[in-house]
């Protein structure tokens, strides 16, 4: 079954008079289970589509699809609602709260949806086991090395168990020995929890161990 299906998707931008069209006639179907990457030369258009799978951004025209029912016509609450039950985001940047430990950065989103602290804190020490991370808990981000962040980043990614994980390179800050170690972890996830994963991204580590890859170029799917 699709996950997601993307049907004849154009994206532009307006800077002043001009018109930047960043994806062009975007037909894309990713399946349930999928490790894949999209990826290109920068200005591609890698971003702007996951960006539109993730609903952060519409597009300009064109329709998309999650399990089959169309989502980018539905209300910012229903998207909101959606991201938070369906979705995991990694970013390059992490994007963790500085001021809270890392256990408190991954109940998070939990406690969003309404779930008590105890099971929030129960949910977030199991995801910060699965990505090795159980001696860390307590440590704030800066007491933490750029791999362990991210570590702590794909453990709130998955604390809702999402059904798709969209990680924008994801691995690019991360030394060699760090970012194979953190690929080898979102694989196991994968597989064991059949988590889909979409990653946007040009570093060949990360490409090397997808099962699909996806090229865009100049805003459009060349391979």
């Amino acid at each position: 079954m699709h996950l997601i299906e993307m049907k004849n998707i154009e994206k532009n931008y307006y800077l002043g008079e001009t018109i930047v069209h960043a994806l062009k006639g975007i037909d894309l179907i990713i399946k349930k289970e999928e490790f894949t990457a999209i990826w290109g030369p920068s200005g591609s258009g890698k971003t702007t589509l996951l960006n539109l799978i993730g609903t952060i951004d519409e597009p300009s025209s064109g329709d998309l699809f999650f399990n089959e029912k169309k989502i980018n016509n539905i209300t910012d609450n229903d998207k909101s609602e959606f991201r938070n039950n369906e979705i995991g985001f990694i970013f390059q940047t992490f994007n963790l709260i500085p001021v809270l430990s890392a256990l408190e950065n991954v109940m998070l989103p939990l406690q969003i949806k309404g779930a008590s602290t105890s099971k929030a804190k129960e949910e977030a020490f199991k995801r910060l086991c699965d990505v090795e991370l159980e001696q860390f808990v307590n440590n704030r981000p800066d007491k933490m090395s750029g791999g362990q962040r991210q570590r702590v980043a794909i453990a709130r990614a998955l604390i809702t168990n999402p059904s798709i994980v969209l990680a924008d390179e994801p691995t690019a800050n991360l030394d060699f020995k760090t970012s194979n170690s953190i690929i080898e972890i979102m694989k196991k996830i994968n597989k064991r929890d059949k988590t889909t994963f979409v990653f946007s991204t040009h570093d060949q580590r990360l490409l090397d161990q997808m099962n699909r890859l996806i090229q865009l170029e100049d805003g459009k799917i060349t391979e």
